[in-house]
């Protein structure tokens, strides 16, 4: 009797295939260099695709599609943030253009006085009736203000967020120019004796603080020589500088502001 041939290559090579197992690489768990080169709206988009895809394979095209939203997200901040310091710079080209005024104001009888709280005040109600504006160069412009309406809008014209404004005081007593004082006038006022409301009768002052700097080259305190209280023969005012114009002011020249 003929014995059939088995053959057992077949049944070793598959015992083999069963019993031959790799071993296990070790798992690391890293974060892929690539994945911090995303901007955090393309893995949101990419995240949504996903979600609305689920269930399907998705082809190349669909995350070529997220990086073009991104791209076009950018675009948009890009040109946002460009209008923004486009805003900015016509701003400040429009404040570098804008005239800067100073102020001139003079008056006889001015009472320099200290009060009980040590604070400095100089008043007179002998006011000229206009208070005088000339522009920083490289203007020339001039206009003109009555006093009356320059003290109502005192606090109005200086608040720009830079302060009260510095002021020269020059002082002219017994027909001899006494001396030149600066000081910051911290507040501008008036005072109505007569109770009458009009112009007549008006009293127009400003109180006085020097900084540190101004009170090391002539005090106040040295300007009134130890008294309380001095009457002057004559006082003029030469303030500081303010940017704009305020309402009440008259041209003496050409209301076009000349190009520089």
């Amino acid at each position: 009797m003929l014995t059939p041939h088995c053959s057992f290559a077949p049944l070793l090579k598959k015992r083999l295939d069963l019993v031959e197992i790799s071993s296990p690489k070790k798992k690391t768990s890293s974060i892929s260099s690539h994945l911090t080169k995303f901007r955090q709206e393309s893995v949101v988009n990419i995240m949504h695709v996903l979600s609305e895809n689920r269930g399907r394979r998705l082809r190349p095209d669909d995350l070529v599609g997220v990086s073009a939203k991104s791209a076009k997200t950018t675009s948009k901040s890009a040109k946002a943030s460009s209008s923004s310091c486009q805003a900015k710079l016509d701003t400040c080209q429009a404040v570098a253009a804008a005239p800067k005024w100073l102020f001139v104001q003079i008056a006889d009888m001015c009472t320099l006085y200290r009060n009980e709280d040590g604070e400095y005040h100089i008043e007179s109600s002998k006011f000229h009736k206009k208070t005088e504006w000339f522009t920083d160069r490289p203007f020339h412009l001039e206009a003109t203000q009555p006093t009356s309406e320059w003290f109502k809008n005192f606090e109005e014209l200086f608040d720009d967020e830079d302060g009260m404004p510095n002021a020269a005081l020059t002082i002219v007593h017994d027909d001899t120019s006494k001396d030149v004082v600066v000081s910051v006038f911290a507040e501008g006022y008036i005072k109505d004796k007569e109770g009458g409301g009009g112009d007549e009768g008006l009293t127009y002052g400003y109180k006085l603080d020097q900084s540190t700097s101004q009170e090391s080259v002539m005090s106040l305190e040295a300007l009134m020589d130890g008294e309380d209280s001095v009457t002057l023969d004559h006082c003029s005012m030469f303030i500081d500088v303010v940017g704009g114009v305020s309402k009440g002011a008259v041209w003496h020249s050409s209301d076009q502001i000349p190009d520089r």
